[in-house]
């Protein structure tokens, strides 16, 4: 996942970090915890946080992909 990017659509949709996540749990179940976890490396998003971020931030399915499922290169 790529946290810099999900952070940038956050900062360009106009919100900080707490009203984003007010808002996505409007549309589904966004745990403050969990999020900071997932930003760390410590965990990973399933697939209801994966579609409620996305629609909460009205992401298309490009950039999804390009923050969620971007390939690591070594």
């Amino acid at each position: 996942m790529d946290g810099r990017l999900l952070k940038a659509k956050i900062v360009i949709k106009g919100m900080k970090i707490e009203e984003f996540l007010t808002k996505a749990n409007e549309y589904g179940k966004l745990d403050r915890s969990k999020y900071y976890r997932v930003l760390r490396g410590e965990d990973e998003f399933d697939r209801s946080e994966i579609l409620t971020i996305s629609k909460t931030l009205d992401l298309s399915d490009n950039e999804m992909l390009d923050i969620f499922f971007k390939q690591e290169v070594s």
